[in-house]
């Protein structure tokens, strides 16, 4: 099991050099603007981060679709809320904001500790030489770089018992892409199979012991609790970021 590989360490630690210049640099310029002016660079990668799924999606149709393909992963989860959350201004907009904010979070934490889960080393030499390898690697980087704008541009402020939204929605994600992935024999978000070698030997080591179908149900219900337990933890990472950087004022709309 290895979390970062040399790929990662050449090109995402540069990159989050950037995305750091960049975010304090908009900060200084837009900190005082009003709330609509600082939404506009997390529109704008909102916007970026589907045209790239389109492409990718018709790119996939065009040779024959790969299931896999289908935006029922985990960090899929940040193409809906991120747009939605730039766009929709509606009556539960503070909803939507948190489940956002709360799940590009947690693929910025994902990717920071264990990005070899994220998108291979294969992924990263191959960026130019595939429009996948260039998806995948690109959309990540971007979602990054959107949970550091958002904290540094002060876009969304928690509420109490805000935390609820998303741990509410990660447990039905879950019961949903965990039958899916079931039925079409496809992992998302590791509920078919575990992409962490130990795990994935623990999980074989129950099937033979109690069989293929109670460790599935059991494999299933561990994996939703950890998810939910997991994005808990990316909301008060969240906050804790936000108290650093912004203090504990609230945001001006």
């Amino acid at each position: 099991m290895q979390l970062w590989t040399p790929e990662h360490a050449k090109t995402l630690l540069p990159a989050l050099g950037v995305f750091l210049i960049i975010s304090i640099l908009l900060r200084l310029w837009l900190k005082e603007k009003p709330w609509q002016v600082r939404m506009i660079p997390i529109q704008v990668i909102a916007a970026i981060l589907v045209l790239l799924e389109i492409g990718k999606q018709a790119i996939s149709f065009s040779r024959g679709y790969d299931l896999y393909h289908i935006p029922l992963h985990f960090c899929s989860l940040v193409l809906f809320t991120l747009p939605a959350f730039a766009f929709y201004r509606g009556k539960y907009k503070n909803q939507v904001a948190c489940i956002s904010v709360v799940f590009v979070t947690a693929v910025f934490v994902l990717t920071a500790i264990y990005p070899d889960l994220i998108y291979g080393a294969g992924n990263i030499t191959g960026y130019f030489e595939d429009y996948f390898n260039f998806h995948t690697v690109t959309f990540h980087n971007l979602v990054m770089l959107a949970f550091m704008l958002i904290v540094a541009l002060d876009v969304y402020a928690p509420a109490k018992g805000d935390w609820k939204y998303p741990v509410i929605f990660i447990g039905v994600y879950c019961i949903v892409a965990g039958i899916v992935s079931h039925l079409i024999d496809t992992n998302f978000n590791n509920l078919y199979r575990c992409n962490i070698p130990p795990l994935e030997t623990l999980r074989l080591s129950i099937v033979d012991m109690i069989g293929y179908v109670p460790t599935q149900i059991l494999y299933v219900i561990v994996v939703t609790c950890l998810d939910m337990a997991f994005t808990f933890g990316a909301y008060h990472f969240f906050r804790l970021c936000r108290r650093l950087v912004c203090g504990k004022k609230k945001q001006a709309k």
